[in-house]
Order: structure tokens, then C-alpha cells, then sequence
């Protein structure tokens, strides 16, 4: 995350993320699974501006500037419909009110906000978008009430969202990362390679819940879980200064069953792959799929294919690299 203050408003930039490898292991005694996972922020940003208020008010704000209403690309569906991408909630079901709510209660505070959240990162969409403001409104919060303090930040963090302590980083910053547990304890890698994307999203996004009840049901409950092979070739790569070379590893093992849930995943693979992408793969628990791809023509041809496709949603990014939030906070109160 990118942060800054503009008069008593803190504004912070907030990444998304994709998942260079995502393995799935045991089930937990607490229902959730075990997985292993490599995360790349990405410059897809969501931008959140948080203004203390005299009152005891939180406040959330929602604007959608890539909000538009879709025609279907079904020829039997005549009408219309809503992007669903941008169905965000601006009551305690978001996590952002949440987690300030939390900070505030932890600190012992009744202080207001003013928040306003600007959202480009689609939700059910595999790219950490709800963590990533969970983790801008959090630093935000602490700044402006209380001082930065990241272990207060993460013991929070645990409890609301398992992608939300990699987009608060380390004390070096936020970069490549792996995740295991849930996904909440995160190792950083040092590399800050250049991985040039383009990340795509269709209109129709996929549940979290129903993708990990879908690969249990198709997972052999007697079989022990077993390391994806692929998975420490990635993980080689990133600590030995060899990431740009991921590319023929990238696997999910969620992504079949995203493509029996939701078709336009395997839409999206096939349409990167005829556009000649060959390193390409869904991300998180999907439905956004994204290409690992330096050829600047085959990227201008999957944006433009895409959106002829009716995938609107098409982005020709980059990997993400940012200072630690101890750096920038330091910096915003040296010029004070």
C-alpha cells in the first residue's frame, strides 16, 4: 500500500494481489483448510481516504467508478443485469467498519470517521480486494488515533480475514510472499522481481465457500494430502532471486473446481492461451484468471479479445512492491 496525508485525512492505495501457486492441504479442526500459497501484489489499486471526526460515527462511503450495467453475452438472456462485481455492502458486513470498529474498541477510544473507499478491485474475484482495504483501514485508523503499531494491527488482522496480514507487509515492506495456515502467516521473500500480467475478471465471480466445499466433495477424504511438486519450484525460484521464471509452474488447486462452478474460467484460460499466453492460471479461489506475459502485443490482444468476449474487466498490470508501513508512517510525520 501506497500511504499519504493530505491536512488531518490519511489516503492509502491498496494493492490487489494474485496467487503465483495456491495449494490445498488438510482440513482443520476449525473447518478451514490448510493451504500453501505464493502471493504478488499487483497494481490494481482500491483507494481509501479516512478523516477523524469529532462525533462517534463510522462512517463508509462506497464510489464504483467502473460500475456499469452489463448486457448478457448469453443469447437467451435478453435483459440486462448488474455487475455483480461491485455488490459491496457499506453496513458492519464490510470489513473495513469492522476492523476500525475492533481498533477502536481495543484502544479504549468512542472517536469517529469519515471513510470513502473507491473501489476498482472486483469482489468474488481471487484478488484480495476486501483484505487489501481491511489492511489500508487499519493502518489508517491506528495512524490517525493512536500511532502505527503493527502488532496490535496483526492481532487484529487475525481475527477478520486470512489474506489481511500480507497486504500490512513486514518491516521491509510488501512484496512477494508466502502464506501457509490459513494463509495468515506470511513470509516475505526479498526479491522485488518485474512480472509483467494482465488479470482478468468476468462479470460472473465465484464464492470462496462454495469453491472449498466443491474440491472437498471432489477430494478423496482417505487419501493424506500431499505437496503439489510445483510448489517448491516457486517457492525456490522467489528465495534464490529466479521469480521471473515462475511462469511454467503456475498451478491452483482449486481452479478445477472453479471451472465446474463457473464456466468463465475455463472462458478466460482458453482466451489467454489463443492470444498466446502460455503461463496462465486462476487466481485465489477465482473467478479472476491472469496470464504471466512480457510480449506487449499479446497483451494488448488479450484486453482486446477479452472485452469482445464481454469480460469488461481486463488489466494489463504489473508486480507491486511497497515500503514498509513503519517507513512511510516515519516519513508522513517527519513532514508534519
Amino acid at each position: 500500500m501506497f500511504i499519504r496525508r493530505i491536512s488531518n485525512t490519511i489516503h492509502i492505495q491498496a494493492p490487489g494481489k494474485v496467487n503465483l501457486f495456491l495449494d490445498v492441504l488438510q482440513r482443520r479442526s476449525d473447518g478451514y483448510h490448510e493451504i500453501d500459497t505464493v502471493l504478488c501484489p499487483i497494481g490494481l489499486f482500491d483507494e481509501l481516504s479516512f478523516e477523524p471526526t469529532a462525533g462517534k460515527a463510522l462512517n463508509l462511503q462506497l464510489d464504483f467508478p467502473e460500475r456499469q450495467v452489463v448486457a448478457s453475452v448469453d443469447e437467451q438472456d435478453e435483459a440486462s443485469e448488474p455487475d455483480r462485481a461491485w455488490d459491496i455492502p457499506s453496513d458492519q458486513r464490510n470489513l473495513v467498519l469492522r476492523v476500525v470498529d475492533q481498533a477502536r474498541q481495543r484502544l479504549g477510544i468512542q472517536s469517529g470517521a469519515n471513510i470513502r473507499l473507491v473501489k476498482r478491485i472486483p469482489a468474488a474475484a481471487g484478488l484480495g480486494g476486501g483484505s487489501s482495504n481491511a489492511a489500508a483501514a487499519l493502518v489508517a485508523c491506528l495512524t490517525a488515533w493512536h500511532g502505527w503499531d503493527r502488532a496490535l494491527a496483526t492481532s487484529i488482522a487475525a481475527d477478520h480475514g486470512s489474506d489481511i496480514p500480507f497486504f500490512l507487509g513486514d518491516e521491509r515492506g510488501i512484496g512477494l510472499c508466502r502464506a501457509t495456515g490459513r494463509g495468515e502467516v506470511c513470509e516475505f521473500f526479498q526479491e522485488k522481481p518485474h512480472l509483467p500480467l494482465v488479470v482478468l475478471h468476468p462479470r460472473q465471480g465465484c464464492s470462496t465457500a462454495a469453491i472449498y466445499e466443491l474440491f472437498g466433495l471432489q477430494a478423496n477424504d482417505s487419501d493424506a494430502p500431499r505437496k503439489h511438486p510445483k510448489s517448491q519450484k516457486i517457492i525456490d525460484a522467489c528465495q534464490n532471486g529466479q521469480a521471473q521464471n515462475v511462469g511454467q509452474w503456475l498451478f491452483n488447486a482449486l481452479q478445477s473446481s472453479a471451472e465446474k462452478h463457473n464456466r468463465w474460467v475455463t472462458i478466460q484460460l482458453n482466451l489467454m492461451r489463443e492470444c498466446g499466453a502460455r503461463h496462465v492460471v486462476m487466481s485465489g479461489s477465482g473467478s479472476s484468471c491472469f496470464a504471466l506475459v512480457a510480449d506487449e502485443h499479446v497483451r494488448k490482444q488479450i484486453v482486446k479479445r477479452s472485452k469482445q468476449m464481454g469480460i469488461d474487466r481486463a488489466y494489463a498490470v504489473d508486480s507491486c512492491f511497497c515500503p514498509s508501513v513503519e517507513s512511510q508512517v516515519d516519513r508522513l510525520a517527519s513532514l508534519s
